[in-house]
């Protein structure tokens, strides 16, 4: 968790929010990748709010400075527009893998969906910031002319760097305003549209889709008619009730919390067999068979000899035959008296010479 203070709260609209967030001096700053998102969470008086998800506006090159922006639409929302300066704000992240390569995404098609803008504004600062020469087209789809957040700031992007181009595309009502007249197009965003104004065949590209599901879908199943492979198409639907990432990394908080928690039953399982090994008495490693059913280790057939040993035969009892130094048997059948010496019994078990060889009972 990493605690930053409110520096300014703003509308762009009537009801797009962007927050301004500065780092306290004693906080390490948070690092990310452009088109990543993070969790925050407010205060209530002294009661801490829940944590919601919005995507990153700000570069990763801003050390100091953190922003996100949202529709104001919900009472989590409009309670995060009366934060006030100096107010505590909890972030939680980074998280996704909706990210933007420099390195190796050379040739790329931004497609953004209302307030799905958020991630890509991050990716074109991002790489407004470091000069990078990639080949980036952005699509911005808009319902109305009216409103567009960023849309200053992208034009004044291009006109500084030309090959981070932005095409708006306004679905409602006639386009009238002077600064998207050369740059604007009315309709819907479709392959055609797409491939007329960028440089060499689509499938050159790699395409990132961000905003509304139904949007997505619509665009992702056009290109994937249009020839694109599915590989070469990653998306982020913009909606805190059924987020979805596809593409080829997925980076959830879910999945996180779900590692943790088999690690911890994984963990205590290998603890507890350990404990079981550890109390559970030693056993010999010979196996009994047809000629050897009962089987008994060396420390015990010792214990048994010394006890019968140590016992003193009763009158009358027959001795066992016992082998003497020079290797002859003799045998003792006759009545004892207590003026005789005292025979020397042989055990009733012959104590193996190893603990693999075991001695059947007499």
């Amino acid at each position: 968790m990493h605690s930053f203070l409110v520096e300014d709260n703003q509308k762009l609209n009537d009801n797009t929010l962007l927050l301004t967030l500065k780092r306290e001096p004693s906080e390490r700053p948070i690092s990310f990748q452009p088109g990543q998102y993070a969790a925050i969470s407010f205060y209530h008086g002294k009661k801490q709010s829940p944590a919601r998800c919005f995507s990153i506006v700000s570069s990763p090159t801003e050390q100091n400075r953190l922003q996100f922006s949202t529709r104001i639409n919900g009472k989590f929302t409009r309670a995060l527009s009366r934060l006030e300066p100096e107010d505590v704000v909890n972030v939680y992240g980074p998280f996704g893998g909706f990210v933007f390569d420099l390195t190796q995404d050379k040739n790329v098609v931004f497609i953004a969906g209302g307030i799905g803008i958020t991630p890509f504004m991050s990716m074109m600062r991002y790489a407004h910031t470091l000069k990078a020469d990639n080949n980036v087209n952005l699509f911005y789809s808009s319902a109305v002319e009216t409103g567009i957040p960023f849309k200053d700031e992208l034009v004044n992007i291009e006109k500084d760097l030309p090959n981070l181009k932005t095409r708006f595309v306004i679905s409602n009502g006639d386009i009238t305003d002077e600064t998207l007249k050369h740059r604007s197009f009315s309709g819907h965003i479709d392959p055609d549209l797409i491939s007329k104004n960028v440089d060499g065949q689509l499938v050159d590209y790699k395409f990132y889709i961000c905003g509304p599901p139904p949007f997505m879908e619509i665009i992702k199943n056009g290109l994937k008619k249009a020839g694109i492979p599915e590989r070469q198409i990653l998306t982020e639907a913009f909606t805190q009730a059924t987020t979805k990432q596809s593409g080829i990394l997925k980076s959830w908080p879910a999945n996180i919390y779900a590692m943790g928690a088999v690690g911890v039953v994984l963990g205590s399982l290998i603890v507890t067999a350990s404990d079981l090994l550890r109390t559970l008495p030693p056993t010999s490693n010979v196996l009994p068979t047809k000629s050897s059913p009962f089987l008994i280790t060396n420390a015990r057939q010792e214990q048994l000899n010394q006890i019968v040993n140590s016992i003193s035969p009763s009158p009358g009892v027959i001795t066992v035959p016992t082998k003497n130094s020079s290797n002859s048997t003799t045998t003792t059948s006759s009545t004892t008296t207590s003026s005789q010496p005292a025979p020397t019994f042989a055990p009733i078990y012959s104590a193996p010479i190893s603990t693999t060889t075991a001695t059947k009972i007499p």
